[in-house]
């Protein structure tokens, strides 16, 4: 192997490292992943690595250039420009990562992805360990102090980002426990179960609602293809549990919030989406600006008189939240990118391609209540993309060669 591609190879490990270990950890640390691997992205693409864009690809790079078009238009009026210019970031790097991706399968070691592995495993389960000390004994181990960090377990992050992204990787983990025969060669069996174990309860002691729906409609698709049967009681089971949660949230004097979806926080959710559309009606074109909508809710309450004035943040919806940032146009481009990566999925027909399938329509519904590209679930998606993309790959140069 050529030393150039040796250098390459040790940066593009480096920066998985970095994703393994702070993926569920902290923000610093996993930025390092977008860092590190840029630069074996940009040699590879600069010395003619051959890699074909899917067209879904070139609709992200699509996505790109609007979102960074509809930025630059309203740039006299950013708040906080410089994380508004980061927040894009992600759609032109689910692209470059995909050559960088690609390298690192051609040239990886069994060594190199069972490290990977455990890494993430273990980063997964001391979290969860973290997060219960913190709610349930309130003592935080990582700052070795007592306090009252409510009731919601957050692991390490946030707890809406830690239910939702243990949701996914569920579902994910699930599609590698239905494979285990092509997978176990690559971690110990005991820690990936204990793992995969975890990331369901992290779900419960989050109490994140929108993370159960994302399970609920992410499993049966994905047991489809191998179970249909199961995939069936599944679907059953999970329409007896929300006729249950109908039920304790409207007919129930209940206060588990958990069960209860009439207990305000709804309330506050609809007047985001309310909101959300007043700003697209008002700026249809360009919209705001990324990551601009949580800066200016309250001023659109006011103007509209839309309840719940004092509540801001995101509109707690993928595609509300585009519209509002980057325009009806944005919002379209983003949802022919998920319908062509989708399509391309489905296509394929590989186990694969229906785990990955699975995700990404769990991850759309999940969506439709809250805002995922926070930072971890973003990380996570458009390395799924990226990865996807690399592994379904035909042979390239790089390959050939070695």
């Amino acid at each position: 192997m050529p030393i150039s591609t040796q250098i390459e190879n040790k940066f593009i490990y480096w920066s998985l490292i970095f994703l393994s270990l702070g993926l569920f950890v902290s923000p610093t640390i996993v930025s390092l992943y977008h860092i590190l691997i840029i630069i074996p992205a940009l040699f590879l693409i600069k010395k003619g690595f051959k890699i074909k864009l899917e067209k879904s690809s070139i609709c992200l790079l699509i996505l790109f250039a609007w979102t960074l078009l509809s930025t630059v238009v309203n740039h006299g009026e950013l708040i906080k420009p410089f994380k508004a210019y980061q927040d894009i970031k992600y759609y032109v790097f689910g692209v470059l990562c995909i050559f960088p991706l690609k390298s690192f399968l051609d040239h990886a070691t069994e060594k190199q992805i069972k490290t990977l592995c455990h890494i993430f495993f273990a980063t997964l389960i001391i979290g969860f360990f973290v997060g219960i000390s913190k709610t349930w004994l309130g003592f935080d181990p990582t700052k070795m102090k007592f306090g009252d960090f409510g009731s919601r377990s957050g692991g390490f992050l946030n707890y809406m980002r830690y239910g939702y992204g243990s949701a996914f990787l569920f579902i994910l983990g699930m599609g590698i426990h239905l494979n285990m025969d092509k997978f176990k060669k690559y971690f110990n069996i005991k820690m990936f179960y204990t793992a995969l174990v975890l990331c369901l309860l992290a779900i419960l002691t989050s109490k994140t609602r929108g993370a159960l729906l994302a399970v609920m409609v992410g499993l049966p698709i994905l047991y489809l293809k191998y179970k249909p049967k199961i995939a069936a009681t599944i679907i059953g089971t999970g329409a007896i549990f929300v006729l249950i949660v109908l039920y304790i949230s409207f007919f129930s004097n209940s206060k588990l919030r958990f069960l209860d979806i009439n207990d305000g926080s709804n309330k506050k959710r609809m007047s985001q989406f309310y909101s959300a559309v007043k700003s697209i009606e008002e700026k249809p074109l360009f919209g705001l600006g990324a990551d601009q909508f949580s800066y200016h809710v309250k001023e659109i309450k006011q103007r509209h008189d839309i309840w719940s004035k004092e509540y801001s943040g995101h509109s707690h919806n993928i595609f509300l939240e585009h519209a509002a940032n980057y325009g009806i146009i944005g919002f379209l481009i983003f949802l022919i990118f998920l319908i062509l990566w989708l399509f391309e999925l489905y296509k394929l027909k590989t186990k694969l391609s229906w785990v990955i399938f699975s995700y990404v329509c769990a991850f759309i519904i999940s969506g439709q209540v809250e805002l995922l590209f926070d930072n971890l679930n973003s990380h996570l998606f458009f390395f799924v993309y990226s990865f996807t993309q690399a592994f379904h790959q035909p042979n390239s140069v790089a390959l050939q060669q070695h």
